[in-house]
């Protein structure tokens, strides 16, 4: 009944608020001219109008974020224990400091036919009241290692377990390690490495601290040369960069892996090594595919390895259920070591294991094919990984894009009932993957009109209350320009997202070729081979988005972007002025709210404008405000990282807000907050 009248009377304001729209409106404050006093009129009344209907639909259809789902908070790595299993004397001590990675060797007195294969090597690692399981691995001839963080200062013991018992020189080495608290100035060391243990829809720090994911894209890692991985990692995080994302394509390893792990594939094994160790250094979280190219690499593996079963796994392509191979246990245990081993080399370095290339749902398979979402085998990886990673890392899986695949999409085969937002996409492989715990999204938001936020809204309510990260956008100077890229940016996290991607040619995949896929068009700026040509990896450093993607991290860590709730379509929230285009977020309580407006006339933004009349200089009206509350508001561009103007006003009677005039006809970002 409250709730009924609640709706009537919302309803009855909207209807006063039509006849005598000049007295619930506040004055703007913003003492910038009108264009037409007008043009201000109507889109105060129709505003108003418009967000007292929208709070009434809110409560009507229940828009709000009950039907969100948490995600499980997860253990803390490790496992409680005490001292019981190390009684011997250290043989060495080492010196580390927290979440740097240490390294321990041991050279066998045994020769082993197939190292990788027939012999397995742990470091039990004690300290802070917690035991770690680390594996190790070996590296050529008779070498085995192991790579470890120690995760609080202290005292930290060790002691190796050989699946070779006999081998004393691999089984109960023991050594101690002295730990002192890192003391240097980067987070990722200061607050420990990045996890999804938490169970909120953001990645945080192991302390507990948000994590702002701004992911730098270099698929070819393999082909940059360690200085330029330095150089590059060191230009990023200056600019505020927080992830590398890459790939390990285009190497002997590819092929090797396949079969075994031996001689041939352990020199690109050690290159990455020291790849991996460069990107840590700049403190940089690394998020990387796992082993070789999806499809070539993963069908390859797979028949050198005992192939398929006969079909036993059901499930949907589109809207056909069908049967699938599963793999064989040949094939499983094999995945599984290679899996064991990735995590060995890597899992002291901060990481995010992503599975590969666009392998969730499928990269892009069918029917015939002979492995799509049904029996994806990268879910197999997902699990193999976390069984054997000491720390707990985020799993991920680069999704193909929204077109294609998102967190729950048609729903077909999850066996869920729940709010379908996008018929046409097809639900995540890893929706029952409990090692998967954040999705890799490859969205491209609109740029030149407004968004139907049907792919955000996906993830943002059927993703499980996993992080989602834009992972893959429109590279700059490949597919889009400087504002395209910037722009993603903001919608990324102003739809739900907490992380976004930012990629350059020629970067993305190093020294590709500018006429790859030719001249290619964002709706507003058109990018030309002959462009492409002219930049090298050097002067993408340098795109001016890439700074400005910096710009947006510094603005959104000076609030708690971190409770930011995306309000899409919803005019309860925010209405749009005629020709203007938004995406808007606000905490739960309305007491911060940003948007950003991304519609614009200035041909300096971009080739061809993407609106008319008024829509570029135009915003919108505000609500679900405090009546008569005060508030302040803020102007920031996006463009030079400045705040250009800022005001105070009071809400209208109805708790609405015209915001007036952006500062001028570019793209910009109002912030406001309860005074």
């Amino acid at each position: 009944m409250k709730r009924t009248k609640r709706i009537l009377a919302l309803l009855l304001a909207a209807l006063l608020c039509f006849c005598c729209s000049s007295a619930v409106f506040a004055a703007d404050g913003n003492g910038t001219p009108e264009p037409s006093a007008a043009i201000f009129g109507l889109e105060h009344t129709g505003g108003a109008i418009a967000n007292v209907l929208g709070q009434a639909l809110k409560l009507i259809t229940l828009t709000d974020e009950s039907r969100i789902k948490k995600a499980e908070p997860r253990k803390a790595a490790g496992q409680e224990s005490d001292m019981a299993l190390f009684t011997e004397k250290p043989e060495q001590t080492l010196f580390a400091e927290t979440w740097r990675a240490v390294e321990l060797s041991f050279e066998s007195k045994k020769a082993y036919a197939d190292p990788f294969g027939d012999v397995t090597l742990d470091l039990l690692l004690y300290g802070d009241g917690r035991l770690y399981t680390v594996p190790g691995f070996w590296d050529g001839s008779n070498t085995w290692r192991v790579r470890f963080v120690c995760p609080a200062a202290g005292t930290w013991q060790c002691k190796t377990v050989c699946s070779d018992e006999t081998n004393a020189a691999l089984h109960g080495r023991t050594a101690q390690v002295e730990c002192a608290a890192y003391t240097g100035d980067l987070d990722i060391f200061k607050h420990g490495f990045v996890t999804t243990r938490y169970g909120e829809k953001y990645l945080t720090y192991e302390d507990g601290k948000p994590f702002y994911y701004l992911g730098d894209t270099h698929w070819g890692l393999m082909n940059e040369p360690a200085d330029v991985v330095s150089v590059i990692s060191a230009k990023r995080a200056g600019q505020g960069f927080t992830v590398y994302q890459s790939e390990p394509l285009d190497c002997a390893m590819n092929n090797a892996v396949t079969e075994n792990v031996d001689d041939r594939s352990l020199e690109d094994f050690r290159v990455l090594d020291e790849k991996f160790a460069v990107i840590s250094e700049a403190g940089l979280t690394h998020a990387n595919s796992q082993f070789f190219w999806p499809l070539s690499g993963m069908s390859r593996l797979i028949d050198n390895h005992g192939g398929w079963t006969e079909p036993k796994l059901t499930g949907y392509l589109g809207t056909k259920k069908v049967q699938m191979p599963d793999l064989s246990d040949e094939a499983k245990a094999y995945l599984e070591k290679l899996s064991r081993y990735w995590v060995a080399r890597y899992s002291a370095y901060p990481v995010i294991w992503t599975l590969g290339q666009e392998v969730d749902n499928d990269p892009y398979q069918n029917e015939t094919s002979k492995w799509n979402a049904i029996n994806n085998p990268y879910k197999y990886v997902a699990e193999y990984l976390n069984k054997y990673d000491p720390y707990d890392h985020p799993v991920t899986a680069h999704q193909e894009s929204t077109g294609d695949t998102v967190a729950y999409g048609n729903g077909l085969g999850t066996g869920e009932v729940r709010m379908i937002y996008y018929l046409n996409g097809a639900p995540s492989a890893f929706r029952k993957v409990a090692a998967h715990t954040m999705y890799a999204a490859q969205w491209h938001p609109k740029n030149d009109k407004r968004d139907d936020y049907v792919s955000a809204k996906d993830f943002w309510y059927n993703g499980q209350g996993k992080p989602v990260i834009n992972y893959e956008g429109r590279y700059c100077y490949l597919w889009t320009k400087n504002f395209g890229a910037r722009c993603q940016g903001w919608a990324s996290f102003l739809s739900g997202m907490s992380g976004a991607s930012w990629g350059a040619h020629p970067t993305w995949l190093f020294n590709s070729s500018a006429d790859m896929y030719g001249d290619t068009d964002d709706s507003v700026d058109l990018v030309r081979v002959e462009e492409k040509k002219e930049i090298t990896w050097e002067t993408a450093l340098d795109m001016p988005s890439s700074y400005q993607l910096g710009y947006m991290r510094s603005f959104m860590e000076g609030l708690e972007w971190y409770n930011l709730i995306p309000r899409f379509n919803n005019w309860a929230y925010f209405v749009p002025s005629s020709n203007v285009y938004s995406y808007c977020a606000s905490n739960k309580k309305n007491t911060e709210m940003v948007v950003y407006f991304y519609s614009f006339t200035d041909e300096t933004v971009a080739e061809r404008v993407n609106t008319r009349n008024n829509g570029g200089i135009l915003t919108g009206t505000v609500g679900s405000l405090v009546p008569f509350g005060k508030y302040t508001y803020k102007w920031f561009d996006p463009i030079s990282g400045k705040y250009s103007a800022e005001g105070t006003f009071r809400a209208s009677a109805l708790g609405t807000w015209y915001a007036g005039m952006r500062p001028n006809d570019t793209d910009y970002v109002l912030l406001i907050q309860k005074a």
